[in-house]
């Protein structure tokens, strides 16, 4: 995947190096247009690409999801081509082109929603005692340290759990300590900006953090994600992260457009030239059609 190494840079935040802040933008990007092309029945993220792409960037093979939304946009972020995300029916060409924002396998859906978060906190449970495992036979057997352990993330859209099933979840995954990474999103068909974070506060409650963020801001959502899922990585316990609509500057009861924020924050850093944007958004416009 071309991610404009080439290019000469200005500026290089340790927290979120250059190569991942394009890493997220060509996903969101290729996520977009993707959406736009295929019928929309199976449209599914068209919106949230910040808070899925973001999210998902630095999960790896021994993570785990637990997806609320479904589509051909969430298929091609989870490692489906672009090919089998716009005809899942056809046979996919030469030219493979996948989202690459993460390795994370997918848990089983299907479930009602509180039915799948409970199954992904018993996944959590199990990564967490394979983990301790671990310890002790390295403790045992070698004088290296144990690999990282792996975590769940589990994706809900607000207003599918009810405040008194939230409660008994959070309560459990603060009082086992478990490697969960809980991403609320907004509501589908949500465009209107609110302030209020009645999840947030209700993890906070069972000494969870819990962090409303920009649901139209990427860097902003990566750098939460990135401190809570190192942070559950070492046996910190869980993190919920509330993706809020809010309005974007000097718009009247209008959300940002998440593209443009980081298209914004990356040339106003010197991350990339206005020409790699223009050269990747019309690359993809011409595999997908649009």
């Amino acid at each position: 995947m071309d991610t404009g190494k080439e290019t000469e840079t200005t500026f290089e935040n340790p927290l979120i190096p250059n190569a991942r802040l394009r890493q997220i933008y060509l996903a969101m990007l290729r996520m977009r247009l993707l959406e736009k092309a295929i019928a929309p029945k199976r449209r599914g993220a068209l919106g949230l690409e910040a808070c899925l792409a973001s999210t998902s960037v630095d999960l790896g093979p021994l993570d785990l999801i637990s997806d609320t939304l479904a589509g051909g946009g969430v298929e091609f972020l989870r490692g489906a081509t672009l090919e089998q995300a716009l005809r899942p029916h056809e046979k996919a060409g030469k030219r493979r082109l996948k989202a690459d924002c993460g390795t994370a396998r997918q848990l089983p859906v299907g479930l009602g929603v509180q039915e799948r978060v409970w199954a992904a906190m018993g996944a959590a449970a199990a990564l967490k005692a394979a983990h301790a495992v671990s310890r002790i036979e390295a403790k045992v057997e070698s004088d290296m340290p144990p690999q990282q352990t792996g975590l769940v993330v589990v994706y809900t859209k607000a207003g599918e759990i009810p405040p008194a099933g939230w409660r008994k979840m959070l309560a459990f995954a603060s009082v086992q300590e478990l490697p969960v990474l809980f991403v609320v999103l907004p509501a589908e068909g949500n465009k209107k900006p609110r302030t209020i974070a009645p999840i947030s506060a209700i993890a906070l409650q069972h000494g969870i953090p819990g962090i409303p963020v920009d649901a139209d801001d990427p860097v902003a959502i990566y750098r939460v994600a990135q401190e809570a899922i190192g942070r559950a990585r070492i046996g910190g316990g869980s993190a919920l992260m509330e993706c809020i609509p809010v309005a974007g500057d000097g718009a009247k009861g209008k959300r940002a457009d998440a593209i443009a924020v980081l298209e914004k924050y990356m040339l106003g850093r010197g991350v990339i030239p206005a020409s790699w944007l223009e050269r990747e958004s019309k690359a993809m416009a011409r595999r997908t059609g649009r």
